[in-house]
């Protein structure tokens, strides 16, 4: 199973998303600011998936993106982003910055896992 940082500002959301992963068996940190989210990054080389939210104070969700390809160079690192926002361009500019894929919220476990199952095995056939 893999390793997957969760940054988002809302507890809730972080609580959901990783109980839903935990019950598959992924090994799941999460923080709740994008400060934090490079702290551990930096700190952990295990983690290959971040899942993270749009809209945060301080650091944004493309800016962590940014900043993750520069302490991840490897290619075999995915990109979840999670948001209330919905607008095309707002999403095509998130996948143009790196992102390897959207997830409107609210969702439901099920497509969480899907798409997370998704990366994994995209990443293991790398």
């Amino acid at each position: 199973m893999a390793s997957i940082l969760v940054v988002d500002d809302s507890p809730a959301v972080l609580k959901i998303v990783r109980l839903a992963l935990i019950s598959q068996g992924h090994k799941v940190n999460t923080c709740s600011n994008g400060e934090k989210a490079l702290e551990i990054l930096n700190s952990d080389v295990s983690i290959q998936l971040g899942i993270f939210d749009f809209n945060m104070p301080g650091i944004s969700g493309i800016e962590l993106i940014k900043e993750t390809k520069k302490v991840r160079k490897d290619k075999g690192f995915k990109f979840l982003v999670l948001s209330v926002e919905d607008k095309p361009e707002i999403i095509s500019n998130a996948l143009l910055h790196g992102a390897d894929a959207w997830m409107i919220k609210p969702f439901n476990n099920e497509q969480l896992i899907n798409q997370v199952t998704e990366l994994i095995e995209k990443n293991a056939s790398l």
